[in-house]
């Protein structure tokens, strides 16, 4: 076996050849490649420990040129020394006679450079003067290389890590200890560690210009003034800290809560903007942590009684949003996602099997759709109760019920209903239906059901079949209305139980198919306010972030009835017209202006009174606040 073909063949060797540089010149044509595999040589291969010596055979260089210009040179030597006849140089190199010819007219014009001067990298090192002297000011202020390219990057300077280094390391600098997070100004998950939250000072405060992305949320202050939130939190002494006051805390929670689909953790996003701090009276919003653990520091009663307090002022301040004859109930269940919690497992509609959430009930005025009362600690053997908690919980804000109170046949137990009829407490329900209920139901007489038109805008079955009669219910000493209804579009009658003995039978109908409405509500909870997502397995953790769910609801309520032709549109359309929109905070020293560039539906918005002059804010040190419409 010949050299040629053992090197040619070897793996070995072809990667040897693979790594040489390209502009090795003409002697890499014919460097001859020989190797042993020795492992007690110094000079290894790192991969393969490959000994490697390179050999040239002069000789064989000068006879057989490889490339084109040293072929070039060999022919016109051989011609001009030599003395060789044309005709055999072109013979010996593999030419014509004319291309001869033509490469000796070319060689005499000078035209071809055989020998081309070897082009030389830069002698000095090319980094200006001026960003070095940069380089080594960042670094006496304790940066490190990242930092410094950040900086640079920032005067549209562009520099490698590596440059900096050397730079630093040929000043003398050696490398910074690594510093902590804390140090650097990040947090684990690499973001920017904000200011600390505390109270505005404006002794101190200097006049500013700042950006806010939901500057709608302002035209929310008249309103938290008119219903005195403020008031109620103080009275119920409601926990606060060195630097932020309960105030504070409150209004950067229903801040959160009227920018809708946040949950508490979300803060996060809005902790680094000044313009949200004013609404709170704050130089920036406080951190998760603080607001995900505010509530631990309330009581089950603290929380009650601030939810009966807050709803009584609404009560009094605005009583359109409390006048209807009926009131819906309904519970709703919260999934839980982790996986140690005290909680007992509940029907989960939203996943549509049973595991472990809270139970919660709402409590709805069936005209306005304003949520009356809110709970979250309910385990199921109390379920059967609630409707009673309730009832004290509305004698002790209204001073009587005299509405009727309308949820379907799971709320509660026949025996509490007896409870309500013997209380003068109306009520409107369903019967649970068994199947000799419904066959003595279906072998009643024609002559003896009645046909009703329901006038419901939408509904498919408008005319029904209904039979009414007087029945006494398990574990009940009372009698009760109980209203048959088919042709209603199901398979099976349906029964409704009630003891208002005032309304007909089409009114009864048609109160209790509107108590879809707590559905629909609940849905707008869910999708706006973000209410599925738990902010603890903690119960009163869960009761109290409801109950601002409830206070900004009821917020976006009162807003929406100062918008002309908006009166009855949902918290998210309001939002997304009227209150999602950027802004300027700008401070002068003396006021702030919120200006706001004119939209769509700003017209509306130049019609609600509230907005159309500056208006004092008491957390602000009596600061007063005037809404500005630019271009």
């Amino acid at each position: 076996m010949t050299d040629d073909y053992k090197y040619a063949n070897n793996s070995q060797f072809r990667d040897l050849l693979a790594i040489l540089p390209l502009n090795a010149g003409y002697l890499s044509n014919y460097i001859i490649i020989k190797y042993d595999v020795t492992m007690d040589s110094q000079m290894f291969n790192r991969q393969n420990k490959t000994l490697i010596c390179a050999e040239i055979d002069l000789a064989d260089y000068f006879k057989k040129p490889a490339s084109p210009r040293q072929k070039q040179y060999e022919a016109i030597r051989a011609i001009a020394i030599d003395g060789v006849v044309i005709e055999d140089a072109a013979k010996r190199y593999g030419y014509k006679a004319s291309t001869v010819y033509s490469i000796l007219r070319d060689a005499k014009a000078g035209k071809i450079e055989l020998f081309p001067a070897v082009k030389k990298g830069p002698q000095q090192k090319r980094t200006n003067p001026d960003v070095r002297d940069q380089i080594i000011e960042y670094r006496k202020r304790r940066l490190s290389t990242p930092d410094i390219q950040d900086r640079l990057a920032e005067d549209t300077i562009k520099i490698s890590s590596r440059t900096v280094e050397r730079i630093l390391k040929d000043e003398g600098f050696g490398k910074l200890k690594r510093r902590t997070n804390k140090e650097r100004g990040i947090t684990i998950k690499n973001k920017i560690i904000p200011d600390r939250s505390e109270h505005l000072d404006f002794s101190e405060l200097e006049p500013f210009n700042i950006d806010c992305p939901f500057a709608g949320c302002f035209f929310f202050i008249p309103y938290i003034l008119e219903s005195g939130i403020i008031d109620i939190v103080k009275k119920c002494e409601m926990p606060d800290s060195s630097d932020i006051g309960s105030t504070q805390a409150c209004l950067s929670m229903l801040l959160l809560k009227l920018m809708g689909r946040k949950r508490l953790s979300h803060i996060g996003a809005y902790d680094k903007e000044p313009g949200l701090g004013v609404f709170a009276g704050l130089n920036v919003l406080p951190k998760p942590t603080y607001m995900n653990t505010y509530s631990c520091r309330c009581s089950e009663s603290q929380v009650m009684n601030l939810q009966s307090k807050v709803l009584t002022g609404f009560k009094k301040k605005y009583p359109n949003l409390y006048r209807s004859d009926y009131i819906n109930l309904d519970f709703h269940s919260i999934q839980h996602n982790g996986d140690e919690s005290e909680m007992e497992k509940v029907w989960c509609g939203a996943r549509g099997k049973t595991m472990k959430g809270a139970n919660t009930v709402f409590v709805q005025d069936s005209q306005s759709n304003t949520i009356l009362y809110t709970r979250a600690d309910i385990l199921r053997n109390e379920e059967a109760n609630e409707v009673k908690k309730f009832v004290a919980y509305w004698k002790n804000i209204n001073g009587r019920v005299n509405e009727t109170l309308v949820f379907d046949c799971k709320f509660t137990a026949y025996g509490v209903l007896d409870e309500l009829e013997d209380d003068k407490i109306k009520f409107i329900t369903l019967r649970k239906r068994y199947a000799k209920l419904i066959k003595d139901t279906l072998n009643l007489p024609a002559n003896q059901w009645e046909k009703i038109h329901l006038s419901i805008p939408k509904r498919k079955y408008k005319n029904v079949s209904v039979h009414e009669s007087e029945v006494k219910l398990k574990d009940c000493s009372n009698t009760f209305r109980q209203i048959a209804v088919k042709d209603h579009g199901r398979s099976n009658p349906t029964f409704i139980i009630t003891n208002n003995k005032d309304l007909s039978m089409k009114d009864i109908l048609e109160v209790y198919a509107k108590r879809w409405r707590i559905e629909n509500k609940l849905g707008e909870l869910v999708a706006f306010f973000n209410l599925n997502a738990l902010s603890s397995p903690i119960m009163i953790r869960i009761h109290f972030d409801i109950l601002w769910t409830i206070i900004a609801d009821t917020l976006y309520h009162r807003f929406a009835q100062d918008l002309r032709r908006f009166e009855t549109n949902l918290a998210p359309t309001i939002f997304r017209k009227f209150i999602d929109m950027p802004g300027r905070v700008v401070y002068d020293g003396n006021k702030f202006s919120i200006k706001i560039r004119k939209r769509a539906h700003t017209p509306i918005l130049k019609e609600v009174e509230k907005l159309q002059k500056p208006f004092q804010i008491p957390w602000l040190s009596g600061k007063t606040v005037e809404i500005v419409w630019t271009a």
